[in-house]
């Protein structure tokens, strides 16, 4: 089988912290059914996942594994430290973006995200919650799954969005924002073999206008920064860069869910909020709050349905990758499988099965992703 099962990264999934395995989701009588939530990334529009949390504590509904890119690593991470909703949203007031940032310069993690650094303190096996992370290792152009060890480097790795925020150094690896190659990573949460992944997708605005386009300054600036760099060039330039960083990610949010199709796809309707609107706590949480409502009938009948394996309070993370994309793969929900030798294989899709049949030779010579160190796996 194309997988590695961590030993340093196993725990109890379901019912860690204590909790009772049915209450836990605020029904009786029925079988324990394990639910994994992942969160998407989206900058300041993922500060909608904390009315989703909101909803979901609310109802009794207690994640068995949350994992997160980007800003829905950050906010599951509060969330899977132990602090309630009401309390992640207090967290979150003290996160900002400076009115004045010029390309060229990067900012402290800290700077934006000062409260979530005196919160994010234990590991990731001190965790109340079972959680994991994506990042991107830029040198080796992979994806990183950061599981075990410290909590907040594993974080700042998540959310180091390039050009605004500087690489984390960790494992051995320059690590860098999640979302740049699986912004809602539904895969990940494949590692518990869950029953239920419930996905919330934050999105990006689908148009938005650029004022400073338009401005005669700009034009002005525009022509003197072909001679001469200037303040009024570089925050035009930033305009474009996060502008096209939305439409990059909004084409990849869709293919995302698209690809590995969650149970429930929770999209709270954030309007034309940007990336670095974290004035806009309140609106956002409140349209996180309404679509995890809407969401409840269908969430509630996957709870009550029967669980598709026995229940195991000793679940075990385990890492398997589809050998052609390095898609996390569960071999109950994979699309398609082949033996090859004396081992299956599973695949996110019946493409990835043929390209690997035509050639496995050549797949295999590229070798399948191996345990990272420091508590991390490449994809």
């Amino acid at each position: 089988m194309n997988d590695a099962s961590p030993k340093s990264g196993s725990r109890q999934t379901p019912g860690a912290a204590g909790a009772d395995p049915i209450e836990s989701h605020g029904r009786r009588g029925t079988p324990r059914v394990a639910l994994a939530l992942a969160l998407g990334g989206g900058a300041a529009r993922g500060l909608a996942h904390i009315g989703v949390l909101e909803v979901f504590e609310r109802e009794g509904i207690r994640p068995d594994l949350i994992v997160g890119s980007s800003m829905g690593g950050l906010i599951g991470a509060l969330r899977a430290s132990g602090l309630r909703a009401a309390d992640v949203m207090r967290v979150a007031r003290g996160f900002h973006f400076p009115r004045r940032f010029l390309p060229g310069g990067t900012l402290k993690w800290r700077s934006l995200f000062a409260p979530a650094v005196r919160v994010l303190t234990s590991s990731f096996e001190e965790l109340e919650v079972p959680l994991a992370v994506t990042a991107v290792d830029l040198e080796a152009g992979s994806q990183v799954i950061l599981y075990t060890g410290p909590v907040l480097p594993a974080v700042q790795a998540t959310c180091a969005v390039p050009g605004i925020l500087a690489p984390v150094r960790l494992a051995n690896r320059w690590l860098v924002d999640g979302g740049l190659v699986n912004v809602l990573p539904v895969d990940v949460a494949y590692v518990a073999d869950p029953d239920v992944v419930v996905a919330v997708q934050v999105g990006t605005p689908r148009a938005r206008r650029l004022p400073q386009l338009g401005w005669r300054v700009t034009a002005l600036a525009s022509r003197l920064g072909e001679l001469l760099p200037n303040p009024a060039t570089a925050k035009v330039t930033l305009e474009i860069l996060m502008r096209s960083a939305e439409i990059v990610l909004d084409r990849q949010m869709e293919l995302a869910a698209a690809m590995t199709g969650p149970e429930v796809l929770i999209e709270p309707d954030l309007g034309d909020m940007g990336l670095r609107d974290f004035d806009r706590l309140d609106a956002a949480v409140a349209a996180g709050r309404r679509a995890a409502e809407a969401a409840l009938p269908e969430v509630f009948r996957l709870l009550e349905s029967p669980p598709t394996a026995p229940s195991n309070r000793e679940r075990v993370l385990r890492l398997r990758f589809d050998p052609v994309c390095a898609m996390v793969i569960s071999p109950t929900r994979a699309r398609a499988n082949l033996v090859h030798g004396d081992t299956t294989y599973y695949f996110c899709s019946e493409n990835c099965r043929d390209r690997f049949e035509r050639d496995p030779v050549a797949y295999l010579a590229k070798g399948l992703p191996n345990l990272g160190s420091g508590g991390s796996a490449a994809a």
